[in-house]
């Protein structure tokens, strides 16, 4: 017995030796193909493998310089530069560096560069002491700088280097809690064609000397920043194409552009000196009859001028998209222009609205014309605040006028106790709807933690196909950070 255990363990080691053999022998064909498939790539030109690095995040393509000697060095010359936030998360293994390491990377990898840096784009983390940027910048001013990003996370806003203000090249310039300071004698960027400023703190009188002479911008996006709050905004710019403004300012003086296609005005109060409403109407008006508008988007303080004049004497047939945000339904009049201003575009094909608060109002004083139509209305989204009589009157109206409707989706800005929610279904469903083929999405109830026995709580998520039950222990130290990702 003994002498056939040991066949058979002997025959079992062969067994595995011969399919040890086979899988080096696999491997070995699989790492040759690749080094094949890789010689095969290295035989491209030059400036072909170099687009190739430019696709490749920055820490990819500096590793891509070890597996050929034809890739050594290309990684160096690369004309674009991403040192983003999920760069740092892979290199340092760390969600915040510390501010030496976040420097040393940033200029170790900088000032080996050779060749012209045409795109550059930097991500400040939340480090401990404020990082100079200064040579930096004076580094990326003498390369022929074409795009700059900067999204700075430190607590502090960061000055920029007047270096900056000299790239005559720059074409793209995306700045997120940053001081914009420009010299007295800045002259404007000639090729700038997209300017995003986002909670940026204007060292300046107007936003014309923000603007300087920019004869080519397209895109300008003005959001949360400060500094313009006593002083006035004035935006002249030819070729404009895209305007975004979300702030405060003293006064607001727009030329619209012929070219203009889209444009959104936020703005939750005008500060001082403020214009007659006539003026915000006027602008309204010429922004509702611009001849290439196609999405609008007004907030805050225009969706109050445009609710007291409640309708437009015309707006142009290009216009096809519009939101309403933050909007205030607490009594009949509210109402009534919410209704009056989406009637005055009914050229629409998609609609977004936002409300801010609403009351219970008596449906019997809540009317709307049945008889007016948005024939061409196909994708609409409501935000809505507690459900309220006002915000399902607004949702019956979009349903009973819109027989092209496709798709109406509703979002809740707080969860709805359970009563209130059961109500809203009951009344969506007993709505009349012109379109038969519209899907209303409506979200599921939430439903808050119970606390069971010994200090853990039960969780119910009701959105997805199957309930879910997770106990968390409440008594415990530990600090646990939960990610959910769909994609994953």
């Amino acid at each position: 017995m003994a002498h056939s255990g040991s066949k058979k363990k002997k025959s079992l080691e062969t067994q595995v030796d011969m399919h040890y053999t086979r899988f080096k022998k696999r491997r070995s064909l699989n790492n040759q193909a690749d080094i094949d498939d890789i010689d095969k790539i290295s035989d491209l030109p030059r400036d072909v493998l170099t687009r190739i690095m430019e696709c490749l995040p920055l820490r990819d393509a500096a590793r891509m310089s070890v597996v050929s000697r034809k890739w050594q060095g290309i990684w160096t010359s690369i004309p674009s530069l991403a040192f983003d936030a999920h760069f740092f998360a892979r290199v340092l293994r760390r969600s915040v560096p510390e501010t030496h390491q976040f420097c040393s990377i940033v200029s170790k990898i900088l000032f080996q560069h050779e060749g012209s840096i045409l795109k550059f784009t930097l991500w400040v983390p939340p480090v401990k002491t404020c990082p100079d940027v200064t040579q930096w910048i004076s580094f990326l001013s003498r390369s022929g700088l074409r795009e700059f990003g900067l999204c700075n996370m430190y607590h502090t806003p960061l000055k920029l280097s007047w270096h900056l203000f000299s790239c005559d090249s720059l074409e793209t310039l995306n700045l997120y809690n940053c001081i914009y300071s420009p010299p007295p004698n800045f002259g404007g960027f000639p090729r700038l064609t997209s300017l995003e400023l986002c909670r940026v703190n204007i060292v300046c009188w107007t936003l014309k000397d923000v603007i300087g002479s920019c004869p080519v911008l397209q895109n300008l996006v003005l959001k949360n920043f400060s500094g313009m709050e006593d002083r006035h905004l004035i935006i002249d710019v030819p070729l404009l194409r895209n305007l975004v403004v979300d702030g405060a300012f003293a006064s607001i003086d727009v030329t619209v552009s012929e070219n203009l296609v889209s444009a959104s005005f936020v703005l939750q109060k005008m500060t001082k000196n403020c214009p007659e409403e006539g003026n915000s109407y006027d602008l309204i008006n010429s922004l509702a009859n611009s001849s290439k508008l196609e999405w609008l988007c007004l907030g805050g303080h225009f969706c109050k001028v445009l609710f007291e004049k409640q309708n437009l004497p015309n707006t142009s047939p290009k216009l096809k998209n519009l939101e309403l945000l933050s909007l205030h339904l607490n009594d009949l009049d509210d109402f009534s222009s919410a209704i009056s201003s989406i009637q005055s575009f009914p050229n629409i094909e998609t609609l977004d609205i936002s409300v801010n608060t609403s009351k219970n109002l008596d449906n019997n004083v809540l009317v709307y014309d049945p008889d007016f139509i948005l024939h061409h209305l196909r994708c609409a989204k409501i935000g809505i605040w507690s459900a309220s009589s006002t915000e399902l009157k607004l949702i019956e109206f979009l349903l009973a006028c819109s027989p092209v409707l496709e798709k109406l989706s509703i979002s809740l800005t707080m969860p709805l106790k359970q009563g209130s929610h059961s109500k809203m279904s009951t009344q969506l469903n007993r709505f009349r709807r012109a379109s038969p083929k519209v899907e209303v999405i409506c979200p599921e109830r939430k439903v808050f933690p119970k606390k069971l026995p010994h200090g853990r709580y039960q969780v119910s998520f009701t959105s997805s196909p199957t309930s879910q039950h997770i106990s968390i222990d409440s008594s415990s130290s530990d600090y646990i950070e939960y990610y959910s990702d769909a994609s994953s």
